[in-house]
């Protein structure tokens, strides 16, 4: 049992992983040194150009007067692994990645992130076409419904407690982001999407059949153990971003964030204690979630 279990993880490449985790913390004193830069990690649903990528770290060095590593994800399970030994001090991560960090890694988010006019949420819909699309959420059963994940909020979790509240169950169809989504749509591939409610918003021909719930915008998130010094300074250059033309340009690209407010991790709660009433857990919001919750446990002897 113990070999095969060794031989999945070792082709599942988690065991080197955390061999190499296991030998790289962080020494504290120098983090933030050319020779110790301080690691910002990027996921993947905010990678941006290479122009905005260097454009984010000369700021953060510039404003933070440290050394600073830029890295961008492959993966969202990538993303939370980087917090598992100090591997990242900070990142700006979706809320399902941040959720599953926190569970993990107990990081924290004192930021978060800013869209169109100030706006620190935003509502998952279920989108259809205005000519000719289904009058009401109920034609949709037994239809093909665009979805996105199934580790998105809006494009997955919140339509899926949707549909199940309403005792509608549509044919799932899934797309590899909320745009993918739209373009099936709008190819009459399928019969509405979830997704969030701006698409319809901005893209003309659209309308909203329903709204499946608000959802808090992402956070900015830092490891716990990082000094309060740096962390203070590290706040401070996410928050001056955009205060010129050149930073509102770089994080246009981050997923279209326009700036960032302090936070009380609070605003998270609500979308938690949603999932667990549901039945569902936060490892279930990401690739690889319940790995990374087992490979977090005690090791028990057989």
């Amino acid at each position: 049992m113990k070999t095969r279990l060794i031989t999945r993880l070792l082709a599942a490449g988690f065991i080197p992983a955390l061999l190499l985790a296991g030998c790289s913390r962080r020494d504290e004193a120098t983090v933030g040194t050319p020779a110790n830069p301080l690691v910002v990690v990027l996921s993947p649903a905010h990678a941006p150009s290479a122009g905005a990528l260097d454009f984010l770290k000369k700021h953060l060095e510039s404003a933070t007067a440290m050394t600073v590593r830029l890295d961008v994800a492959a993966t969202p399970a990538d993303t939370i692994k980087k917090f598992s030994a100090g591997l990242a001090d900070a990142g700006l991560v979706t809320v399902e990645e941040y959720l599953v960090a926190r569970e993990e890694y107990g990081v924290h988010a004192p930021l978060q992130a800013l869209r169109g006019n100030s706006l620190a949420e935003y509502e998952g819909a279920i989108v259809t076409l205005a000519a000719g699309g289904a009058k009401s959420a109920e034609e949709l059963a037994g239809k093909k419904v665009g979805f996105v994940g199934p580790y998105s909020v809006s494009g997955f979790t919140l339509p899926c407690i949707y549909f199940t509240k309403a005792g509608i169950t549509p044919v799932r169809e899934y797309a590899a982001g909320h745009d993918a989504a739209v373009k099936k749509l709008m190819a009459g591939e399928v019969a509405a999407i979830a997704t969030y409610a701006a698409q319809a918003a901005r893209r003309p021909g659209l309308k909203i059949l329903a709204v499946t719930g608000k959802v808090p915008n992402e956070p900015v998130i830092v490891r716990s153990s990082l000094s309060p010094e740096k962390r203070t300074l590290l706040v401070s250059a996410f928050m001056t971003l955009g205060d010129t033309k050149a930073g509102r340009t770089a994080l246009a690209e981050l997923a279209d964030i326009k700036g960032f407010r302090s936070v009380d991790e609070a605003v998270y709660k609500p979308l938690h204690d949603l999932l667990l009433s549901e039945g569902k857990a936060v490892y279930d919001l990401v690739p690889d979630g319940w790995e990374i919750q087992r490979l977090s446990q005690p090791y028990m002897p057989n």
